[in-house]
């Protein structure tokens, strides 16, 4: 039994050895890439942000204020509310589907007294019930699509 284990120890030991092992010869540490080393921005507060930390679609959704002007089940009698506001509220108007009914909504109000302002004069136009609502808004204004 001794003689088959020596013998299966020796023939592994041989076999490892026929299998030669190669070094790179050309290999040369002197002429490396290190990886350039990102340290951390230090950014002041008297200085804009950066292009690439300007916010993106994601994370300019706020809690803010809307003013809703109706809220109705006709798409046509939205379009039209909206058609008419266009001119002095521009792209700030939306139209929200919450089944079965259409509501438009006015702006992107940061604080509720400036989205009052903004009633009252919808008020003026004479829409005899806008309210206002806390809803998210876009941080950002919406660029026109033209």
């Amino acid at each position: 039994m001794k003689a088959f284990y020596y013998l299966i120890v020796f023939l592994s030991l041989g076999l490892a050895q026929q299998g030669s092992l190669k070094f790179d010869e050309d290999f040369d540490p002197s002429t490396l890439k290190e990886p350039e080393i990102k340290l951390p921005i230090i950014i002041n507060l008297d200085e804009p942000l950066p292009l690439k930390f300007s916010p993106t679609e994601l994370d300019s959704v706020i809690d803010g204020f809307r003013v809703q002007v109706i809220s109705t089940q006709a798409l046509d009698k939205a379009n039209t509310v909206l058609s008419e506001l266009l001119p002095e509220f521009g792209s700030e108007i939306y139209i929200i589907f919450d089944s079965p009914n259409y509501k438009v909504r006015v702006g992107n109000f940061k604080s509720r007294i400036s989205a009052e302002k903004a009633r009252q004069k919808i008020v003026s136009f004479g829409y005899s019930a806008p309210w206002v609502i806390k809803t998210k808004v876009n941080r950002l204004p919406r660029r026109n699509s033209q």
